[in-house]
Parts: C-alpha cells; structure tokens; sequence
C-alpha cells in the first residue's frame, strides 16, 4: 500500500479514537426524576442504565457475477467478491470496501473511506472522503473523491449521491435512486430503479446507464443475507457511444452480513 493510502487509514483510524475517547470522557447528566416523574426519597438508590458503547463494527462479503460500476464492467464479466468492514463512533466512520477478481486471483482495488451521518426527521445525510487504489491495474492510477448522500423515508424512498473526484478522474458521477419494499413474515422484498450520471468523469458526460433490481434480505440474530438480482440498461448519449458505449448486463447478487 502506498503512503497516500497508509496516512488516510490512520487518519480515519485516528479520529474514531478521539471521537471515542471524547464521547466516553463526558459525564453524563443525571436525572432529577425517574421514569414516572417523581424525584427518589432519601436512601432510595436510583436506577442507572448501562451504557452503551459509541464503538460499532460491521461486516460483509458479497458475491457478484461481475463488478459493474454505473454499468461499466470492470472485470470483463467475471465474478467478483466484496467483503467490506465498517466501524463507526456515534456519526463518524470508517470504510474498507474491497474488489477480488477470482478470475485473476488479484485484490484490484481497495476503497478506504471516512464519513459522517446525520439524520433528521425523515431525511438522512452522508458526507465523506475516499481514497481509491488499484493495485493490479495497469495504467489506473488512484484517485480521491469527496461525497454526498441524501435520502428521504417515505413514498418511494428517494436518494441522491454526488460524487466529486478531484484527482485522477477530475469530474463526478452522480446516482439517483427510487426503492419500495414489501415486509413479509419470511422477510423483506425490495423493488428499486437508479438512474445513473457522469459530468467530465474521466473525460466522460452523459448517462452510462439505468439500473431495475429487486432483492430480498432476511435477518437473523446479527446475521442478514440479501441475494439480489440487477438488470442495467444503457442507450446511446452523450459521450457513452461509439467505443465508448456501455453494453447492457444482468448483475447477480449475494451478500452476507453481520454486526459486531
């Protein structure tokens, strides 16, 4: 790994431990009533609450029949796994996202990330920054990207990602999303649609394509399995022609994962 790439993990390794140390290092207010509202006679102790810890990890590996960014297919139609490990401190955290060809037996590509999350009411937010190498790519050179998300819970869930890399690919490329699920005793089945857009990014502007899935995930003590399946479609625009164009694929999905 690089030294770009080494001082970014420290530093999101290096701000989880602040955040920690800060969130434990302050005392928390008491209360001056209990849960009924009435304040504890002489003698009587008070109820105290464990508390919980600001440390969360989680964790999970996917299997996909190729790895498809916005459409274009970054391992010639070969299977590809996932595994990504998360760790947060309240709203700040820390990612380790991975692709492994298995045909080519090669990790080429390592996406290290810190965040911070936010919500209110029905909206919720993202910003981060990532460092993306590519290791067993010729001619890739890694780049950098600041980020935001935004989504809304209710009809149709809505979403938007912005991307802006402002290193090797020196443009953005931009998600938006639509999702309804369905609860069922056996579990949850989800619809969705993304529309897909890139400004400059990398030379590139113009929609390399849509993407229809479906996918069903059931939970389990820590456990959630989500098998999924993804059907892109792409046309002719902008500068997605030509050489350029992006095929039309099926993407197939399975994806295990635990919280700690």
């Amino acid at each position: 790994m690089n030294r770009r790439a080494l001082v970014l993990v420290l530093s999101c390794l290096s701000a989880i431990a602040f955040h920690s140390a800060f969130c434990s290092a302050t005392p928390s207010t008491p209360s001056d009533a209990g849960a009924s509202g009435t304040v504890p006679g002489p003698g009587v102790p008070e109820a105290t609450e464990e508390p919980s810890s600001p440390l969360s990890a989680s964790g999970s590996m996917s299997f996909a029949s190729r790895y498809l960014f916005q459409g274009n297919d970054y391992s010639n139609g070969k299977p590809v796994l996932n595994p990504e490990v998360d760790l947060s401190a309240g709203p700040i955290g820390a990612k380790l996202w991975v692709n492994h060809d298995l045909d080519l037996r090669v990790s080429n590509e390592f996406d290290f990330s810190l965040l911070h999350e936010w919500k209110t009411k029905k909206f919720s937010f993202t910003t981060g920054y990532t460092y993306l190498w590519y290791p067993h790519r010729d001619g890739w050179d890694p780049s950098q990207e600041f980020y935001l998300e935004a989504s809304r819970d209710g009809a149709l869930n809505p979403s938007l990602s912005i991307h802006y890399d402002f290193d090797a690919g020196m443009g953005t490329y931009t998600t938006f999303g639509l999702s309804h699920g369905f609860e069922r005793p056996i579990g949850t089945f989800t619809f969705g649609a993304n529309l897909f857009y890139q400004g400059h990014y990398y030379g590139l502007s113009g929609f390399p394509s849509t993407e229809w899935n479906v996918h069903y995930e059931k939970s389990f003590h820590h456990n959630t399995l989500t098998p999924s399946v993804s059907r892109f479609v792409t046309w002719t625009n902008g500068d997605f022609r030509d050489g350029n164009a992006v095929k039309s694929a099926w993407l197939f999905a399975f994806q295990v994962g635990r919280d700690f």
